[in-house]
C-alpha cells in the first residue's frame, strides 16, 4: 500500500458547485430581463436616471433597457449602438451559461483559470463603456 501525495478526487457534484450556482443565477436573470422588456413595451415605466438628471451626462447604464429590447427584437446593430456594455454583457451571460450546461450535463472538466487581475478588466471595460456613452450622449 503506497501513500499518494494527492487527494482524492472531490465527487462529480462537488467539483460542479460554482456552474450549478452560476447556472442557476444566470437563468434567472435571463428569465427577468425577459419579463422586464416585454412588460416594459406595453407599460411606460416613467423611470429616469437619477445620474444623468442630477449631471446631465450619462452614467454607464444608461440606454441599458432599450439596448435590452432592441437585443431581444433581434436588432443587434441598433443595441450595440445604444450601448455596447449591454450586448457584450449578454454575449459574456450567453458563453458562461452555455459553458456550465457542457460541465454539468455533459460531464466536461471543469476549466478553474487562475485569473488575476480580473477586476482591473472589468472596470476597465466598465470606464471604456462609459466613455463610449460620453462620446456618442444622446438626449
Amino acid at each position: 500500500m503506497s501513500i499518494s501525495a494527492e487527494p482524492p478526487p472531490l465527487p462529480w457534484k462537488f467539483r460542479t458547485g460554482p456552474e450549478r450556482l452560476f447556472l442557476v443565477l444566470a437563468g434567472s436573470a435571463a428569465a427577468l430581463a425577459v419579463v422586464f422588456v416585454f412588460v416594459s413595451q406595453y407599460v411606460h415605466f416613467p423611470w429616469v436616471c437619477a445620474w444623468r438628471g442630477m449631471t446631465g451626462i450619462p452614467c454607464a447604464g444608461c440606454g441599458g433597457t432599450r439596448a435590452a429590447v432592441f437585443l431581444l427584437r433581434g436588432d443587434w446593430w441598433q443595441a450595440l449602438v445604444l450601448n455596447p456594455g449591454v450586448v457584450l454583457g449578454a454575449v459574456a451571460l450567453f458563453a458562461a451559461a452555455f459553458y456550465s450546461v457542457a460541465v454539468i450535463f455533459f460531464r466536461l472538466e471543469p476549466w478553474r483559470p487562475r485569473l488575476q487581475g480580473w477586476r482591473w478588466w472589468l472596470a476597465a471595460a466598465v470606464a471604456a463603456n462609459w466613455l463610449y456613452l460620453l462620446a456618442v450622449s444622446r438626449p
